[in-house]
Formats: C-alpha cells, sequence, structure tokens
C-alpha cells in the first residue's frame, strides 16, 4: 500500500493516550476522543475553545436539517430531497477569565498535556499546566443507559496565580456546520434551559445544572442563541465545578418547553458524575465480557481492536429501529451523518453474531423507509423499491447522479443481510412479517432495472457502477449482475416455500404479484450474464475492465491522498485502479460459491489494482489473505483496518471517524483469521493463529449460544455456555456443541 500511519497516540490496550499535544493532530484528536451513546455524540473540541482549526461538533441521531439552496436539476431522477446531520449546541460551552482577560490556549504556554480515553468507563480527560499559573483539566462522560445525560467536570488547580477567575458555563446554540452558522432558531428559553428547532420542525431542548465547591459570585445570563451561567471566584485553593447536562430531541416537534423542562428537571435530581461513571463502568464491563477480542502478542492491534469495539457500541445497540449507522457515526460532519450500503454489509454481521436484536433493527430502519425507495424506484423510471446511496431519514439525500442513480449496492445490501440474517436466526416471523415484502420489491426493481441485449440471450445491467467507484456507466458489472440475480431468486425461494403462509398472502394481493411476474424474473436469473473467462477463473469486474490503461498504484506519491482531493475528479475513471474491492467484494458475501483456486487468482489480480482509498477495503482484503495464507498480508491489512483512524492512514480522520470500517475491523478478525464463514449450508469456523501472535479470542453469539473462541499456534479450544442448535463445520469436520468446553488441533489452511 502507498499508504503510511502517521502514529502520535500512545500505545494502551484500554485507553487512548494523547501524551504532549500534537498540534499538527488537534482535529485528529478532535474526532478520535469523540463520545456518543447512539442516541447523541459529541466531538473531542475544547471546551474551552481552541483558537485555530477546530470542528465543534454535538450530533443527535436523527436530527437533520434541509438546506436552504436545493438547485431543483432539469433532468428526472436526480435527488431534491437533500438532507444532513446537523451540528447541534455545544452542550461544553465554557469561557475562561482570568481577571478581565479571556484567557486563549496557547501551545507555546502549555506543558504536561495529556488527553485519555478510556474503553472501561468511555470517560475522557485532557489536562494540561498553563505556564506556572495554574493547572486545568476538563472530563466528560455520557451516560450508556440514560441516554439524555452528559456530565462535565472542570478542575483548576492554582500554582502562581491567585487571582480572580471568571467561568462563563453553559449552552451554545451558535455552531456552525462547516463552517456555516445559523441553523438553529430559539423558540423559547428560561434559566439553565433552552429549546432549539430547526427548519424540518425538528427540536433538541437542553438544560444543566451546576455544582461548585467552592463559594462563587454567579449569575444567569441569555445572550444570542447562548444560554449561560457566570462565575466569579478567588482562585487560591483548587475549584471543582460539576456541569450535569439533558438532551431532548423530538423528531417530530411536538413536544412543549414546558413538558421537556418537567422531565428534565425531574431526571436532574439524581444525575451526577460518579453515578453516570458507576453505570457505565457497568455497561462496559458487561459489554466486554461478551464481546472483547484478545490478542496477545501483539499490543498496537490490541488496542486498535479495543478502539473498534468501544466506538461501535457507542455508535448502535439497536436501542431504536429508526436509528442507522451514519458512516461517520456522531463524530463528524463528512458524509453528513447518513447511512450507506455499509450497513448491511459490514455493519449487520458485528450485530448479527454479538446483538441479533440490534441487526433485526438495523433491517427495521429499511422496512420502515420502504415507502420512499418505492418512490425513488418511480424516479429512476423502475418498479419496486431502489434503496438510496446515502441516506438519514430513507429519502435519497445524494445529488451525485453517477452515484445515486447508478450505484444499486444498497438495494442488493438489504436482500442480501435478510437472507444472511434469517439464515443464521432462523427468525421467520420477520422474514414473513417484514421481509417478504421488502424482497418483492427489491425484486421487481431489479427485473426492471436490467435488460436483455441485442438478441436476447443475456440479462444483466446497463449503464451502472459498482463497488467500485473509479468507475462508472459500465455495463454487465459483476457485482451488480449477481447480486441482482441472487435478489430475485431469494424472492422467489421464499414465495416458493411460504406462498400459502397468511402473511405471504397478503403480501402478495396487497402487492399485486402474479406468477407470470416471477416467470419473467427466472428467465432473467437464468440468462443473467456473470463475465468470467473459464480458462483463467477470472471475473471481469465490467465489461472491458481488462482493457483498461494500467496505472502502478504505488507510484502515486502519498501527499496525493485522499484522491479526490488532488486529482481531478474525471482522472481517476481513466485507468484499471480500484479505489475498493468489487469482484472480491461479492466472493466474500457468497464465500462458499467459489473454490480456492478461483479466489487465489481474482485476489492475485486485483489485489495489486487497489488503492484502499475507501477505508473499508483493507478489511476484505485481510480476510482473502488469511484463508489464501498470505499470513504477512494479512496481518498487515488487519493493522491498517484496525488503526485507520487512530494512525489517520487515510489523512481524513479529523473529519470523524470511519465507523463502518471500524465494523468491518471486527468482521476482519473473525472471518479473516477466525475463518468464520456463515453463507454456506453450515456455519463454519476455520481459526488460524498469525505468527507474531501466541494467541486471540474472540466470541460469536449463534443461535442464542454464546461460544467463545481461544486460538493459539496449536489448539482451538471452544467454550460454550449452552448447547449449540445446529451443527457447525470446524476445520470442514461436523460438531454438534455441547455446553463446556472442546479443544480441537488447530490445522493449516
Amino acid at each position: 500500500m502507498a499508504k503510511v500511519a502517521q502514529r502520535y497516540i500512545e500505545i494502551d490496550p484500554w485507553k487512548l493516550r494523547e501524551v504532549g499535544f500534537h498540534e499538527k493532530q488537534a482535529v485528529v484528536s478532535e474526532s478520535l476522543f469523540s463520545l456518543s451513546n447512539e442516541y447523541m455524540g459529541v466531538r473531542g473540541f475544547f471546551d474551552e475553545g481552541y483558537p485555530k482549526e477546530t470542528l465543534i461538533g454535538t450530533y443527535f441521531n436523527g436530527i437533520y436539517e434541509i438546506p436552504k439552496d436545493i438547485r431543483r436539476s432539469h433532468y428526472k431522477g436526480i435527488s431534491d430531497k437533500l438532507h444532513y446531520m446537523v451540528n447541534a449546541a455545544n452542550i461544553f460551552y465554557t469561557r475562561l477569565y482570568l481577571g478581565n482577560e479571556l484567557y486563549v490556549f496557547d501551545p507555546k504556554k502549555i506543558s504536561h498535556y495529556e488527553r485519555t480515553l478510556d474503553f472501561k468507563t468511555g470517560e475522557s480527560v485532557r489536562s494540561y499546566q498553563y505556564e506556572n499559573l495554574f493547572s486545568i483539566s476538563f472530563k466528560r462522560l455520557l451516560n450508556m443507559t440514560n441516554y439524555a445525560l452528559a456530565h462535565q467536570v472542570i478542575t483548576i488547580k492554582p500554582l502562581d496565580y491567585h487571582g480572580p477567575v471568571t467561568l462563563q458555563i453553559g449552552l451554545d446554540f451558535n455552531t456552525k456546520h462547516w463552517g456555516n452558522p445559523g441553523f438553529w432558531e430559539v423558540s423559547d428559553h428560561k434559566d439553565y434551559a433552552i429549546l432549539g428547532h430547526t427548519t424540518t420542525h425538528q427540536s433538541v431542548f437542553e438544560m444543566f445544572q451546576i455544582h461548585v465547591n467552592v463559594p462563587v459570585v454567579s449569575k444567569h445570563t441569555y445572550d444570542q442563541k447562548c444560554q449561560t451561567e457566570i462565575m466569579i471566584f478567588d482562585l487560591n485553593q483548587e475549584v471543582i465545578i460539576h456541569k450535569d447536562i439533558v438532551s431532548f430531541i423530538d423528531k417530530a416537534g411536538e413536544t412543549s418547553f414546558d413538558s421537556y423542562l418537567n422531565q428534565a428537571q425531574e431526571l436532574l435530581k439524581s444525575a451526577s458524575y460518579k453515578e453516570t461513571l458507576n453505570q457505565n463502568q457497568l455497561f462496559y464491563q458487561t459489554y466486554f465480557d461478551h464481546n472483547d477480542i484478545k490478542i496477545e502478542g501483539d499490543l498496537a492491534n490490541q488496542q486498535g481492536i479495543r478502539y473498534c469495539l468501544f466506538q461501535l457500541v457507542n455508535t448502535y445497540q439497536g436501542v431504536s429501529e429508526k436509528n442507522n449507522i451514519g458512516a461517520k457515526g456522531l463524530t463528524g460532519e463528512a458524509y453528513s451523518g447518513h447511512a450507506f450500503w455499509d450497513s448491511e454489509t459490514y455493519c449487520l454481521p458485528v450485530y448479527l453474531f454479538s446483538n441479533p436484536k440490534a441487526a433485526k433493527n438495523l433491517l427495521m430502519f429499511r422496512y420502515n423507509t420502504l415507502e420512499q425507495a418505492r418512490k425513488r424506484a418511480k424516479e429512476l423510471d423502475c418498479k419496486g423499491a431502489c434503496y438510496p446511496i446515502a441516506t438519514l431519514n430513507g429519502d435519497e439525500a445524494c445529488d451525485l447522479w453517477q452515484h445515486a442513480s447508478l450505484q444499486f449496492q444498497p438495494t442488493s445490501a438489504v436482500a442480501y443481510a435478510i437472507w444472511h440474517y434469517i439464515k443464521n436466526t432462523k427468525d421467520v416471523d420477520f422474514l414473513l412479517d417484514f421481509g417478504f415484502e421488502m424482497l418483492v420489491e427489491i425484486a421487481r426493481f431489479f427485473s426492471s432495472r436490467g435488460q436483455y441485449n441485442q438478441d436476447q440471450t443475456k440479462f444483466g445491467y446497463y449503464g451502472v457502477m459498482g463497488p467500485d467507484e473509479f468507475q462508472m456507466m459500465v455495463n454487465h458489472n459483476a457485482y451488480t449482475n449477481l447480486l441482482g440475480k441472487e435478489s430475485m431468486s431469494y424472492m422467489i425461494e421464499v414465495f416458493n416455500k411460504y406462498q400459502e403462509d397468511r402473511r405471504v398472502k397478503h403480501v402478495i394481493e396487497k402487492l399485486g404479484l402474479h406468477i407470470e411476474e416471477i416467470e419473467v424474473m427466472k428467465d432473467q436469473c437464468e440468462k443473467m450474464y456473470i463475465p468470467y473467462d473459464e480458462h483463467t477463473k477470472i471475473y471481469e469486474q465490467h465489461e472491458g475492465f481488462h482493457d483498461l490503461p494500467h496505472i502502478d498504484i504505488h507510484s502515486i506519491p502519498v501527499t496525493d491522498f485522499p484522491l479526490y482531493s488532488h486529482w481531478s475528479y474525471d482522472r481517476i475513471y481513466r485507468n484499471d485502479m480500484i479505489k475498493q474491492p468489487d469482484v472480491l467484494m461479492f466472493m466474500f458475501l457468497y464465500n462458499s460459491h467459489f473454490d480456492l483456486e478461483t479466489k487465489k487468482v481474482n485476489y492475485d489480480y486485483y489485489e495489486p489494482k487497489t488503492i484502499h482509498e475507501s477505508s473499508l477495503s483493507p478489511s476484505i482484503h485481510s480476510i482473502f489473505a488469511a484463508e489464501l495464507g498470505y499470513t504477512k498480508q494479512a496481518l498487515d491489512f488487519f493493522g491498517f483496518a484496525t488503526r485507520m483512524d487512530i494512525d489517520d492512514y487515510n489523512r481524513n480522520t479529523k473529519e470523524g471517524l470511519h465507523l463502518t470500517s471500524i465494523a468491518a475491523a471486527w468482521v476482519n478478525i473473525v472471518y479473516g483469521f477466525g475463518g468464520l464463514r456463515s453463507d454456506g449450508e453450515m456455519l463454519k469456523l476455520s481459526p488460524m493463529c498469525p505468527n507474531n501472535w501466541s494467541s486471540y479470542e474472540f466470541t460469536i453469539h449463534y443461535m442464542d449460544s454464546n461460544i467463545r473462541v481461544h486460538v493459539t499456534k496449536d489448539e482451538l479450544t471452544l467454550n460454550v455456555d449452552q448447547k449449540v442448535k445446529e451443527a457447525i463445520l470446524i476445520y470442514d469436520k461436523v460438531y454438534h456443541l455441547e455446553k463446556g468446553i472442546t479443544k480441537i488441533h488447530v490445522m493449516e489452511h
């Protein structure tokens, strides 16, 4: 790979630690030290303000804004339903005055700077000394079970300064979104409470209370959308300020200020930093007891994978079936808070084998937005339902036609995810109550969007863009054709199996599904063209790919990344460089369909062409490298995946964390080194231990059983909490796992 790490975070298996202030990485640290709890997220910006580049960001899941200057396109099918996750109030707003002079953070005048983020508690602490005048620390905490609660603790210790100090602390709705101010209007406020609303009629209510350990002179102020408490005291001893914050959101904008106020006052009566810390410790202990991934012999990747696990549970626990997982989670404004097809292909496997209820709720988000997907299909002159390439509320939010009108990965990913979920949970009720209706509409879309060639011998998709976004308006993209076929085939399979069930009959009648329509789909599936050379066993990514000009990706200077920022847009389409796996992606999703030789020749052909401009790319390559015995490559890619953000490989961590690639890191170790395969007739495990690891372990939740997998160079140990209902294939041998410990000799791949 042409990309290299920019490491400045200390290696610690249970923490992030920044020792010394790294000015060039200041905004990167804001992303890395983000906190979230699915309900809300706060970037690690400076409470007291920072005079240079910064992104003060507080975000709520599902709270969005619509651009005021949407330009209606003259062309049909280009979305005008744009929306984005909007930056909300700064709940940690703090200003410090020494005497009458506003304190400004100056890197040249500070010492003993340190920032930590504890994976066992969710506590973020930032501290430093300012000249010889005083030391100060800022603690933050979001409650992981009582989602509306957040806390801030500021501690100031005098050194040589013993004069008056003024602290202004409060809530500020004057936040900027990508540098643009003025998105919030304050509709009501009262001492310590403020209500803001967006043009979408959604609202955010904020309230805070303050406790100080020393006497202060204070007054309350409201000015220009900023609700604050001003406290004046003499700094002659350690001063500790506790601030407890309640945040309520109303996606419909129907709750009154007084109703919010009463709820918040009640919640604040028992709220405290200490209580939230205790609750969080229990939450994370329970979480890591069931989900921790342990690596012996590799501290850097141990830290990396635990950070991934920490941010995964912070971002999504399946609290609401109306939430999804944005590509940046709740940590930044890049991708506008939108969810992509990553949710079904990279994130869902994590929850499928750790928290099936959360996996189901990810799918319910798609069911709850099915009507918008139907409308989108009509906009593209198709039938059925076409799920958006980017969305927060179910509408297509991408106005780049080459993506929104040509990429159908989200639509096929929903069908795949339903199949994958049902296969590994046997939740037939979900399939018949919700899944079948989605499958019918998805199959209709793929049937109507495809076309036959002139002699009617081949069916496929023309003018599309596959997962490799460096190629557009291509014909017969292998991924699109294959996934379109599988989507239709699975719907037909469910129809044939359950057509006498009353719920299926209801959907058939509701949607007007006829047998003639299914017969058409069968013919389309039979004639679906997949570009493939039987002699070489190579799948051509799309028609004409083999003829594209070649570029040596290792010749590209590291300063050219990210390419979208440094290359003219059309330049990236004029060669055979691949952004992210395309052929390898469908081989991952349907791994059991391909023999080892086919995987090898396709990996050997496509890997040298892949630049990994998508953060999702390294994990898939690591999984194949592990399966093919390319252990060093597998480890290199794994380190890239687990430490993508910590080491800022893509030079864009400052925009927010790569949350779906964080999920991909879990998939990487469990499917890669653990050899999990979940697409075949039986669940399969084929673990191997990399040379420089002494051991590793992970847990999968399968059919109501928790299976703890411990792998050394020589021995595989499975610790099962209760009998597994389904047989499992381990190194190609069938096992019926009983409760307790099973030991198996590790076999070569």
